[in-house]
């Protein structure tokens, strides 16, 4: 067992989460160690457990691999839709399931028979609608248990709405129904349909009675005197101004030369249709340049890579670029094969770029390997871009 280092920051994290009986929001930002942290809860409370990790499919063997390397936790890491007849049986070593979101509603009755007391949910942002099997899966599983972690590194991508239903699972006694939060922190707005809760007010009040009942925050730019620096904005040009620039001010002629069909349908709703296409554009022209970049850092430099961009087109040229020396984890990539592309690039020293899909492949891995990061495009959500 190596035992992990310790930041400053993380030991307030565990208080506070001490301070909250073990129902928590852990909002830290990415790559700020909220896996550590609930694991060193974790270790911490061993009267706690046996425990069950809800996480994205690609992070089962992170978080495997984080509980018996540095906490000696031995885990079970549950597949498919179909549990055994019988449950596990756990010793002091054994107390951790390990499943991914798609698979929670065939597992809940398996987990609530197996005694887990402890759940803890990973990119909690999956259960922000409430009609999803998602959801409804894990307010079956939390129902009525005494410790439940809810990990983020953004819980609120767009509007408070989204927010309600891990805030109610945390506290039901302090948001017991969502129609009084919605009204209060939603800006609610009648149509001829209903309802519509896509505002938002008081978010400096929901702000601070998060804090005060359940919500750890932080931002990486807070801790930076603990965390070494390792972000720069290293802007690159567009190959072509000129037809960027006819995109952007006359859009319907410009998609008129590629294409007619495309282009009469484009005016239905032009200026939504058109931020796409000016998106695409614009790494597309760009992409010669940002090669050229990349190319030169591989040249000067002897670590590793770490590239993420979003369309498909996009991945294929760097992987045909890059072809050799690359692994590549976008929507298509699932299961053990997910793993093994990122095991590959953390254990293989002639695999030197890891491109990823950023929905895919942005959240609960552990590319540690990698000297840097370079993002191509980015997502349309500000919140997935961190």
């Amino acid at each position: 067992m190596i035992e992990p280092e310790k930041r400053d920051y993380q030991e307030k994290a565990l208080r506070k989460i001490e301070h909250f009986k073990g129902r928590a929001l852990l909002a830290y930002e990415m790559r700020m160690g909220k896996t550590f942290i609930a694991l060193h809860w974790l270790k911490r409370n061993p009267e706690v457990g046996p425990a069950v990790v809800v996480c994205p499919e690609i992070g089962k063997l992170h978080w495997e691999e984080k509980a018996l390397r540095h906490f000696g936790i031995r885990s079970v890491v549950l597949n498919g839709t179909k549990p055994p007849q019988r449950r596990f049986l756990h010793t002091d070593k054994d107390k951790l399931y390990i499943l991914n979101w798609e698979i929670l509603q065939y597992w809940v009755k398996f987990l609530r028979a197996a005694g887990v007391t402890a759940p803890i949910l990973d990119e909690v942002h999956y259960i922000k609608e409430r009609k999803t099997q998602c959801y409804k899966a894990t307010k079956s599983l939390v129902k009525g248990l005494p410790y439940l972690l809810a990990l983020g590194g953004t819980p609120l991508k767009s509007r408070p709405a989204e927010l309600f239903n891990i805030l109610n699972l945390l506290r039901p006694d302090k948001w017991p129904s969502f129609m009084k939060f919605a009204f209060r922190y939603c800006h609610p707005v009648h149509k001829p349909w209903g309802w519509e809760y896509k505002g938002a007010d008081h978010l400096d009040e929901l702000h601070a009675n998060m804090e005060a009942w359940c919500m750890i925050r932080m931002l990486r730019k807070d801790a930076m005197g603990d965390l070494p620096k390792d972000r720069r904005i290293v802007p690159v040009d567009i190959s072509s101004r000129l037809e960027y620039d006819e995109a952007e001010h006359s859009f319907i002629k410009w998609l008129s030369k590629r294409s007619l069909a495309r282009a009469n349908k484009a005016k239905k709703a032009e200026r939504l249709v058109q931020m796409g296409y000016l998106k695409r554009l614009s790494v597309s022209l760009k992409m010669q340049n940002a090669l050229r970049w990349i190319d030169r850092w591989l040249e000067k430099k002897k670590g590793k890579l770490a590239i993420f961009a979003i369309h498909k087109n996009i991945i294929a040229e760097l992987h045909a670029h890059y072809k050799g020396q690359c692994v590549v984890v976008d929507g298509s990539v699932r299961g053990k094969k997910r793993q093994l592309a990122v095991k590959a690039f953390q254990t293989d020293r002639k695999c030197r770029i890891f491109i990823g899909q950023t929905r895919a492949a942005g959240t609960v891995i552990e590319l540690s390997k990698a000297r840097a990061a370079v993002g191509v495009e980015f997502d349309w959500t500000p919140g997935d871009v961190t």
